[in-house]
């Protein structure tokens, strides 16, 4: 009987560099010189404009620092005069981690699109991923705070002009869980699990604004905590009734948050009293409008990076909180820079050529 060698590399499912195309000429070069505008914003979620925008201040980090250390940390480059060249220049990383977020499944498809292996793409994610975070979180455009009470009378005229029982409402809120999968320890399932859809889940808490944009959230909170735990331990109960004893801001959400120590919040699906008034019923059915567009945000958000349908990761490193954290980050950098988003398009329509000009004519300044 003969006795076939073992091969454990093929076991892992890992795709050897004699089974990949060069770097240089790999099928995410071409796309990015096919100068394919649609193309471009399948794959990464960018257009040119946008994309190069990233890319510049993208790549002075990507050149200055690297992630080969003892301890797994990103360092400064050493004064050396030679240095292995890398596989990816600061380009193709910043496309990597882009497409990451718009593909799923295992990362073989995407090691195959730019030419490198398993293990190399997993460290560009990872490095790419803090380095994208990292000028995000500087950019205006992309932050996650509240909006000026200017802003925030624009959007209150906006919601009464389509709906007039509204007056004073500006944001819509609700939840989205995200699966994860089930950890070692029973007693840390037991925090994530969701009893009402017998899964286990990260629940995310987001705000959104009429322009698109999410203005306050809490992120990869356990499963089993509610929508109204959340927004409380979170501290967005707190930013927007800050707002409303300023200015007198409203907002609509679903059943799970608290109307009662709330007033700044119009709950839906409210059953009223027989002897309710017809402006009482017509509010209750243009807040469930409104609240439609909730519905828009966390599915626009979902499908701009499908990644999110896949089963997380459970680690305790932090990890995952850099990758839910860059996402919110660049869903806001989309929304305002890139547009199409159905919030955007529905309640203001003329943002989206607007923001597509203000990316190209900053590009065109730094150029």
């Amino acid at each position: 009987m003969i006795q076939k060698q073992k091969n454990y590399g093929e076991r892992l499912g890992y795709i050897p560099r004699c089974a990949l195309v060069d770097p240089n000429i790999s099928p995410w070069v071409k796309l990015y010189a096919s100068n394919s505008e649609r193309s471009m914003i399948t794959f990464t979620g960018l257009d040119y404009g946008s994309f190069h925008f990233l890319a510049i201040r993208f790549e002075e980090l990507y050149n200055k620092y690297t992630p080969y250390s003892r301890d797994g940390r990103i360092l400064i480059k050493p004064n050396r005069r030679y240095f292995r060249p890398r596989s990816l220049d600061g380009r193709g990383c910043l496309a990597l981690v882009l497409a990451y977020g718009r593909s799923r499944g295992n990362i073989n498809i995407l090691c195959m699109l730019f030419g490198i292996i398993n293990t190399i793409g997993s460290l560009w994610i990872r490095y790419g991923r803090r380095l994208l975070l990292k000028i995000l979180v500087t950019l205006p455009g992309s932050k996650v705070q509240m909006p000026s009470m200017g802003d925030i009378r624009i959007f209150q005229d906006i919601i009464a002009e389509k709906y007039p029982t509204l007056q004073g409402c500006w944001f819509v809120m609700d939840g989205l869980k995200i699966p994860i999968e089930a950890a070692k320890k029973y007693s840390t399932q037991l925090l994530f699990y969701n009893g009402w859809q017998h899964a286990h889940f990260i629940t995310n808490l987001y705000v959104f604004s009429p322009d698109g944009c999410i203005v306050a959230c809490s992120i990869n909170n356990p499963g089993t905590i509610h929508d109204s735990q959340i927004a409380d331990f979170g501290g967005v109960y707190e930013k927007l009734e800050t707002q409303y004893n300023i200015c007198g801001g409203k907002g609509v959400g679903d059943s799970a948050f608290s109307g009662r120590r709330c007033p700044f919040i119009i709950k839906t699906s409210q059953i009223l009293s027989n002897n309710a008034t017809e402006f009482q019923r017509q509010q209750q059915i243009e807040a469930t409008s409104v609240r439609q567009s909730a519905e828009w945000g966390n599915r626009g958000f979902k499908s701009s990076f499908p990644r999110l349908y896949d089963t997380i990761h459970y680690e305790e490193y932090g990890e995952r909180l850099i990758f839910l954290l860059s996402l919110v980050y660049l869903y806001n950098f989309r929304a305002r820079y890139v547009g199409y988003n159905q919030i955007q398009t529905v309640f203001i329509p003329h943002l989206e050529q607007y923001n597509a000009n203000n990316v190209m004519q900053w590009y065109q300044n730094i150029n």
